[in-house]
């Protein structure tokens, strides 16, 4: 049986590689949300899918679960997938809230149509010392159409400045390494369509 690490990693690739298929299958970047999450709790198995934290039954997937700590913000905020590392164990002791503590073998945070500046904050939050998430993955996707005619209004026209390139995202700087997959869907042909996992520097084209 493929083991947790394994599946989370797979539905990222074929996640990325679908968005570059079928860039329209959700609106917006909360429908990715919940696309992924039902993406990953369907390949899991069902003993991968909960566990058991003082007494309750657990799913071990999570949408919006909470930091760990502020992480250089003024209050905790909130991750976009975070997966339960099993067996679970909490940061803090038992009764303390400690359901909202549990530690994180991986967190998933997206951006479609995102910033630099966005892109960057994640970064830093997945990197914080205080994060508590063992394997941190970014997944940036571009959607990109004609301007004046855009598919959709969610859409950048492709001759936007604020498109990164896969090469410029390898450059950015970070304290610990993150896996990068990105995606880029552009319909009139300006920019070459693709999917790549971008990781310490490295880049590889996902197939």
């Amino acid at each position: 049986m493929p083991s947790q690490s394994e599946i989370v990693r797979k539905i990222a690739r074929h996640f990325t590689l679908e968005f570059i298929r079928n860039p329209y299958l959700c609106y917006a970047e909360h429908g990715l949300h919940a696309y992924f999450y039902t993406s990953l709790y369907n390949a899991l198995s069902p003993d991968q899918r909960y566990t058991t934290w003082n007494k309750q039954k657990v799913c071990v997937i999570q949408k919006e679960y909470p930091t760990a700590g502020n992480l250089g913000k003024p209050q905790r905020q909130h991750w976009d997938i975070a997966v339960i590392k099993t067996p679970p164990s909490s940061i803090v002791p038992t009764g303390k809230h400690s359901y909202d503590f549990l530690k994180l073998s991986h967190v998933v945070e997206f951006g479609m149509n995102a910033t630099k500046a966005h892109l960057a904050g994640d970064i830093k939050r997945l990197t914080h010392e205080d994060a508590n998430v063992e394997n941190a993955i970014i997944i940036h996707l571009y959607r990109l159409s004609k301007s004046g005619a855009k598919f959709s209004s969610r859409d950048w026209p492709a001759k936007s400045k604020r498109i990164l390139s896969k090469d410029e995202v390898a450059k950015i700087g970070m304290e610990k390494p993150v896996e990068i997959y990105y995606g880029l869907s552009d319909n009139t042909g300006k920019h070459d369509s693709g999917a790549w996992l971008i990781y310490n520097g490295s880049i590889e084209e996902l197939t």
